[in-house]
């Protein structure tokens, strides 16, 4: 199964200066939060992993909540991790406005 998502960094910022602390920890784990603080542009960061986490909940096909799932980076690629087990096959990529992120789910996964 293949999902895929958009979200437009610009309207990330504006969720997060409206809900703040309750929007991030409602959707976000605390080590997706610390990562993206840490970038240069945490907004992009944000919207990377949100369309991530949504594209994982479509190709998944099962009810997931939001920080079951949780966007981790080995050896420089991003990964998922959601209930004990790993996805490897996840690929985020940014533009000025926009962050777009592919998974892939093998069958019976």
């Amino acid at each position: 199964m293949v999902g895929i998502d958009i979200v437009d960094i610009s309207r990330m910022g504006e969720v997060v200066r409206k809900y703040g602390d309750k929007f991030l920890n409602r959707v976000f784990t605390q080590q997706e939060i610390e990562y993206a603080e840490k970038k240069h542009r945490m907004y992009e960061s944000l919207a990377g992993r949100f369309a991530a986490k949504e594209a994982f909940i479509k190709a998944y096909g099962k009810k997931v909540g939001w920080r079951e799932i949780e966007v981790i980076h080995r050896e420089g690629k991003p990964s998922i991790q959601c209930r004990g087990r790993l996805y490897e096959d996840v690929s985020i990529s940014h533009e000025r406005a926009y962050a777009v992120a592919v998974v892939m789910i093998g069958k019976g996964e």
